[in-house]
């Protein structure tokens, strides 16, 4: 939280600084060189972050940002979904927006050095995702200006459960390391039955 008020709070303390030498001495060498001193000072005992923890945050406030900006595409993919009338589509549709936000959870809780990568990634899925939608609901609407809408419908039918299986598919794989785990505790858990030594 220091680090978010360092720049405010040492803008604020350089022009009182400025101000407050200047008016004492009148000197325009005196005032802006104690203002930017004090200023700097003040900035530096706020965020006392090493320069790895400043960019560790920088990649992490940018992988928020591509996660957020994600999440926005698959909102207006749910609202979309809402008008698809094929039950399967729909299904489809409705199983990637739930998966994809659990993706990045788990991505953010397990290996948050790759939630950028796995955000700018999924993020460009969503783009296309969200383009295929409303095209489909275009031939739903209007299937006269189409030729073979029939075809064009079963074909974004068939990307939009391909890509509910590749949400699904990545959460899964994310999985398989945690699972690993959970059956290595479960072996210390119960250890091997010792041998009954009183026979």
């Amino acid at each position: 939280m220091r680090r978010h008020l360092a720049a405010p709070v040492a803008l604020a303390a350089t022009v009182a600084a400025f101000t407050l030498v200047f008016a004492l001495t009148s000197s325009l060498l005196w005032a802006p060189l104690l203002a930017a001193g004090s200023g700097l000072g003040l900035y530096l005992m706020l965020d006392d972050r090493t320069r790895v923890h400043a960019d560790q945050d920088a990649y992490a406030d940018e992988a928020r940002d591509r996660v957020a900006e994600a999440l926005r595409v698959l909102r207006g993919i749910e609202r979309l979904t809402r008008d698809v009338d094929q039950p399967d589509a729909r299904r489809a549709l409705t199983d990637a927006c739930r998966y994809v936000p659990e993706l990045f959870d788990r991505v953010r809780d397990r290996s948050p050095n790759s939630l950028y990568s796995t955000a700018a990634q999924m993020g460009g899925h969503l783009r296309s995702l969200d383009g295929a939608v409303r095209q489909y609901l275009d031939i739903q609407r209007q299937p006269m200006l189409y030729h073979d809408p029939q075809r064009l419908r079963r074909a974004g039918e068939d990307a939009f459960r391909r890509f509910a299986d590749f949400a699904l598919d990545s959460v899964r794989l994310l999985n398989q390391g945690e699972i690993a785990q959970y059956t290595a505790n479960l072996d210390t858990v119960a250890p091997p039955r010792l041998p009954d030594l009183g026979r």
